[in-house]
């Protein structure tokens, strides 16, 4: 090739280059105008479609819409696909990382779950002193020899029946109430009722129940159940009752 030659085809390829260097600067505004102008209505529409926590960025005609969940950018994608100029739109999920708990809000949850666990406990106690409570108004009423405190033998096998109850039951606690009729001085009715509770005690403990488990209390004839009428009424006011003293609710 000839000097002549190589310095045309020279020439030639700076004319090339030069003018593709007038093209790109040319271009290159004109695109990233574009891109901005795409974005800002793709944004402005976003928006009015209440979409607004999308973001959406452009190459070219082209966009990607990025959410914060598959359905918000489905609907983001929809959105911007009807924006004038905009040729295709691709997404991304982009979950936020979740926020570790503060020590404020730790020590709330603990709290709530032991306040859960003691609401817990305190409606099965609540639930197990009413049984034993219903269960106690079923058996036999006490029976003692003819003016005492000694329990007669049926009377002894019922509190066998009560000591039982209360092992199943442990937490459950009982008042012994010792009342009589109206018969015979009250001091002495007193306690009498007193003695009568007390032998009560007595015998559930010799049966293996806690000692303070047990309450006694002695009414004399001051409760009387029905009024000191007739025979039959003043034999249902000589009673020792047995009262669950947990919590019924």
């Amino acid at each position: 090739m000839t000097p002549t030659v190589s310095r045309r085809w020279i020439a030639v390829l700076a004319a090339v280059l030069g003018l593709a260097v007038i093209i790109a600067c040319q271009l290159g505004p004109n695109r990233y105008r574009m891109e901005d102008r795409l974005a800002q209505r793709a944004t402005d529409a976003l928006v009015a479609a209440g979409r607004p926590e999308a973001r959406v960025s452009f190459a070219g005609r082209d966009a990607l819409v990025v959410a914060g969940s598959e359905e918000q950018a489905e609907q983001a994608r929809a959105v911007v696909a009807g924006v004038s100029g905009v040729r295709t739109v691709g997404t991304r999920v982009d979950r936020p990382a979740p926020v570790p708990p503060s020590a404020g809000q730790l020590a709330a949850e603990q709290r709530a779950r032991e306040d859960e666990e003691r609401a817990r406990k305190e409606l099965a106690e609540r639930q197990r002193a009413s049984a034993v409570h219903h269960r106690l108004k079923d058996l036999p009423s006490l029976t003692f020899h003819t003016g005492g405190a000694q329990l007669t033998a049926e009377s002894r096998e019922t509190l066998r029946e009560v000591a039982d109850l209360l092992t199943e039951n442990e937490g459950v606690t009982i008042r012994v109430e010792g009342h009589t009729d109206s018969r015979g001085p009250a001091a002495t009715n007193l306690a009498l009722s007193r003695d009568r509770a007390a032998a009560v005690k007595d015998a559930l403990a010799g049966y293996g129940v806690a000692a303070d488990r047990l309450t006694t209390a002695g009414y004399g004839e001051a409760h009387p159940a029905v009024p000191n009428d007739t025979t039959g009424h003043r034999a249902e006011n000589r009673r020792v009752e047995l009262n669950v003293t947990s919590p019924l609710g």
